[in-house]
């Protein structure tokens, strides 16, 4: 099928368009809805909406068909010309980030996989690992000629081939990950971690630092997932030693980070995100008790409470990552789970306004370039390939765009959607206020737009919702049958009780306004936000760039 007819057909083209028309300008902002990258955050409360159009971009503008799909890495959306170019690194890195993504979201979006793009990813991440090493080879040769495996990317190639398993049922990517994991076990054996971070045809590539966050330590959590998937034993084996590995080298007792653990925070904070994962499969107390320290001392200076994340482990002003957002948001959610329902708090707020801000939903301040594209550049349509990306932020601006950051955020809402509504033996519980469908119960929030959240049971259960604390208990209404009654929650948990099939419930709140000044790594100076509820209305200062986020 041409790829416009099945935009069209599963209504992608339709569904995004519409959405962008009904939000408008965000309520209380004076009509600024184009200084704003995401507006939508301020009236779209169903996660659904913000990963269709992440996979609509996918699909439609990170691929590179005439290439047999092979990823765009890099995106110039400032400076004319602007385009999105290849790079070295874009296969198998990008090509494993795309395919997990694709694997979590597709199934909750309920969309039909477009099968030149997913079997052109497979055919580039299949031939990636057809090497005599057993190791993951990038697709293009480096800047020096040649062609090297990057031990960073080995968390991607492992997702990658098991979400070609789980999503589409490709036997043959199970069996290549089984072997990708013989072949990591083997060559991390000796010292409990690799030999380098990098292995040309010649060998090992000696590197002055040990790099264990960006090889094994970012290993773990995939090794979970895969062992979750395929019972496959050697999997923990490897994902234990990788975290003592890393736990002895990159982290004090106190959760602090130490030069072993690298400069690149994303990897930092997805062995966090790993550890805590560990923990809860094996029991593992240790490995909990670490992850929550990291998470609560040693990578909480390099967040704000609002979620921007900062790239890099220096005292300087950078960028902030949509991965490293999506680490805290997953890392948060873990937490919750694991019986610390607060944590889950701090999920919804980073995802409302550091996840969700940091998408690209206008795009008219884009310059749109006439050039024709060739082998290397695509020039066409640079705007409409931009809608939907994740970026590079500043606290409160665009900064720049790279296609991996894709990955990080769709699977982080795709987890943030699975943990929205969960059903255990004592019923149905509520943790966050997004829009949701269950087979049980069907969630329809307006925050923040109105404190307003609509509940319908699908059948008879206990309904618990747990309510953030800036919901004052005074404000708070529950409508059952067209007269609202006041009610009064318990440790933060407004209990509904046993709701017969097709019950409905309204629950009204207050969104108090507030204010708070707060600096951002990095940055020497504070920010001045302004709150609605737990969102982000307006920030200053306003960035001097052609786009803000708040």
């Amino acid at each position: 099928m041409e790829r416009r007819e099945w935009l069209t057909q599963t209504g992608l083209t339709l569904m995004a368009t519409g959405l962008a028309r009904a939000a408008g300008p965000p309520r209380g902002s004076g009509g600024e809805s184009r200084a704003r990258l995401n507006p939508w955050r301020l009236q779209d409360a169903d996660l659904r909406s913000y990963m269709l159009l992440g996979v609509r971009h996918i699909y439609r503008s990170a691929i590179n068909r005439s290439r047999g799909c092979l990823p765009y890495v890099r995106f110039n959306l400032t400076k004319e010309p602007t385009w999105a170019r290849h790079e070295y690194w874009g296969s198998p890195h990008m090509v494993g980030r795309f395919l997990d993504a694709l694997a979590v979201c597709s199934p909750i979006l309920d969309l039909p996989a477009d099968r030149e793009a997913v079997q052109g990813l497979q055919r580039l991440l299949h031939e990636s690992i057809d090497h005599p090493s057993g190791l993951a080879f990038d697709t293009l040769p480096g800047p020096d000629g040649k062609r090297t495996a990057a031990l960073h990317h080995s968390r991607e190639v492992l997702l990658g081939l098991l979400g070609l398993q789980t999503w589409q049922g490709a036997e043959s990517s199970i069996q290549l990950a089984r072997r990708f994991v013989r072949r990591l076990e083997e060559v991390t054996r000796a010292s409990g971690s690799f030999p380098s971070d990098k292995y040309s045809e010649e060998g090992w590539i000696p590197s002055p630092t040990r790099k264990l966050n960006q090889t094994s330590g970012r290993l773990i959590g995939a090794l979970v997932k895969y062992f979750r998937t395929t019972r496959d034993s050697l999997a923990v084996d490897l994902a234990v030693r990788f975290a003592e590995a890393n736990i002895e080298a990159c982290f004090t007792s106190k959760g602090e980070l130490t030069p072993d653990a690298g400069e690149h925070l994303h990897s930092s904070e997805g062995t966090m995100t790993s550890l805590i994962d560990l923990g809860l499969l094996t029991g593992e107390q240790r490995y909990l008790k670490m992850g929550r320290l990291l998470y609560d001392v040693g990578l909480r200076r390099w967040r704000t409470s609002w979620g921007w994340a900062k790239e890099s482990r220096n005292e300087q002003p950078g960028r902030g990552e949509a991965n490293n957002t999506g680490d805290f948001v997953e890392a948060a959610l873990l937490l919750g789970r694991s019986g610390s329902p607060r944590y889950f708090q701090d999920a919804e707020r980073m995802i409302r306004n550091g996840l969700l801000a940091s998408q690209v939903v206008t795009t008219d301040w884009i310059p749109q370039s006439s050039l024709a594209d060739t082998k290397d550049y695509a020039y066409a349509q640079i705007r409409d390939r931009a809608r939907g990306a994740f970026a590079f932020t500043l606290p409160n601006a665009y900064h720049s765009y790279n296609t991996d950051l894709m990955g990080g955020a769709l699977q982080s809402l795709a987890e943030a959607y699975q943990a929205s509504v969960v059903k255990d033996d004592s019923g149905v519980r509520v943790n966050l206020l997004f829009s949701t469908d269950t087979p049980w119960l069907r969630v329809r929030s307006e925050v923040p737009r109105a404190g307003r959240l609509h509940l319908e049971a699908l059948r008879e259960e206990r309904v618990r919702v747990r309510l953030p604390d800036w919901i004052a208990p005074d404000t708070l209404h529950v409508d059952r049958t067209g007269s609202p009654e006041k009610t009064r929650p318990e440790d933060a948990i407004l209990d509904l009780g046993r709701l017969a099939k097709g019950a409905r419930v309204t629950v009204t709140f207050d969104q108090p306004v507030r204010r708070t000044r707060e600096k951002a790594p990095g940055f020497p100076d504070p920010f001045e936000v302004e709150w609605r509820g737990d969102t982000i209305v307006a920030m200053e200062p306003r960035p001097t760039g052609p786009i803000a986020l708040f």
